[in-house]
């Protein structure tokens, strides 16, 4: 049963807002964080308009969850007002999760009854170019010293940050995007080639050279991890053997790397607010020190400890810890339950491939604090649902 009542005739401009809502998003993704914003107000209608028309026993699973967490999220700042450096301001972060939440239905309508052809292309040429483009951008600025675009200097020189200035936030988001290539690859394979397959072989290729020289260790390990899972279910022999190869050639990139990757003081920063992440668990289990406020609070819960590195005050650089720390027990379990959910409620082949990199990457990063990587989770998540498309994907190439 479609996820929207019967009946109902939405209006005309509807299905241009959503289809504007997801050019902005592939266009900005790698791009602009400023040009995501758009699309939240382009999708702020059509989320409005079909959550009146609903069918809500339809919802996946997965999507209550994701409430569940927003709610946890919410209560985690109310709660905790007493020691919120930014007061109520971070609050208002809900809105990536919410929009993931209230997205479900309207992509679900737009995908199953109007989209065509002809948009799924530019869609799809619009992603893989404007991806390329701060990739080659971005390479630019790591061997010259200046992003030819946007004319300023990367964050750290000498690595790889795309257009963004920061490479954390382009290495795994880049991630996110280079899961997903071999399984447009393998769609287009197994019903249409909308676009080029060589050209989206093309892409990937100059992303991968793009991703190493990010040389962000996280973002290298979640790509190899979720690489294999596109063979888990098919053949699992093949899934071992390309993972053990994969594995490898990580091992081997990593030490040609040499000093670019190997920094045991980064290590120890990143171990030292995991354990200050679980010290504020510990303080206030059931939720934490708040949404976005475990940051504002690392050093002196490090100077409590004596776990040193007080010269970071950063997120805790794991999301299950970031969970812990600052939305307690509640948001880890919600924030588990959904993650559970959709492996079981995503499409094959993206969604477990998909997936397995963002947790895996969020061992070492919180990206579950980030909206720069809240917008390209989230919107993957509302758009890769089984029901969004039944029939194995067919209506997915009218």
């Amino acid at each position: 049963m479609s996820l929207v009542r019967e009946n109902i005739t939405p209006p005309k401009y509807m299905e241009h807002l959503i289809f504007g809502a997801l050019f902005v998003l592939a266009l900005g993704l790698l791009t602009s964080t400023s040009i995501l914003a758009l699309s939240h107000i382009l999708m702020l209608v059509p989320c409005v308009y079909f959550a009146f028309h609903t069918n809500w026993k339809e919802m996946p699973k997965s999507a209550w969850a994701l409430l569940g967490l927003s709610i946890a999220i919410m209560l985690s700042v109310a709660v905790n007002q007493d020691i919120m450096v930014k007061g109520w301001k971070p609050i208002f972060k809900v809105k990536y999760f919410l929009f993931g939440f209230f997205s479900i239905v309207p992509f679900h309508w737009w995908i199953k009854n109007k989209m065509t052809e002809k948009q799924l292309k530019v869609l799809l040429y619009t992603f893989l170019i404007a991806t390329t483009v701060a990739t080659v951008a971005g390479l630019i600025g790591k061997f010259t010293g200046i992003n030819p675009i946007t004319f300023r200097k990367p964050d750290i020189i000498d690595r790889n940050s795309g257009l963004f200035g920061m490479v954390m936030n382009y290495a795994h988001n880049m991630s996110y995007f280079l899961i997903l290539i071999p399984g447009i690859y393998i769609l287009q394979k197994k019903f249409k080639e909308v676009i080029s397959n060589k050209f989206v072989i093309v892409v990937f290729l100059i992303n991968l050279v793009g991703i190493y020289f990010s040389y962000t260790r996280g973002a290298w390990l979640a790509l190899i991890a979720g690489l294999p899972f596109y063979l888990y279910f098919k053949n699992k022999k093949l899934f071992i053997v390309s993972g053990v190869l994969l594995v490898l050639l990580g091992v081997g990139g990593y030490f040609v790397a040499g000093k670019k990757v190997i920094r045991a003081d980064s290590d120890n920063q990143r171990i030292s607010q995991w354990k200050a992440a679980f010290e504020a668990f510990k303080d206030r289990p059931v939720f934490g020190y708040g949404y976005l406020n475990f940051e504002d609070h690392s050093v002196d819960l490090k100077k409590k400890h004596g776990f040193g590195h007080l010269e970071l005050a950063s997120h805790a650089h794991n999301n299950f810890m970031e969970m812990l720390g600052a939305v307690g027990v509640i948001g880890f379990l919600t924030f588990s339950i959904w993650l559970v959910l959709w492996w079981k409620e995503s499409i094959d082949p993206l969604g477990v491939p998909f997936i397995v990199t963002f947790v895996v990457g969020g061992l070492t990063q919180s990206t579950i604090a980030l909206g720069i990587n809240l917008f390209f989770v989230l919107t993957v998540y509302s758009i890769i649902l089984k029901i969004n498309f039944s029939q194995n994907l067919k209506q997915f190439y009218k």
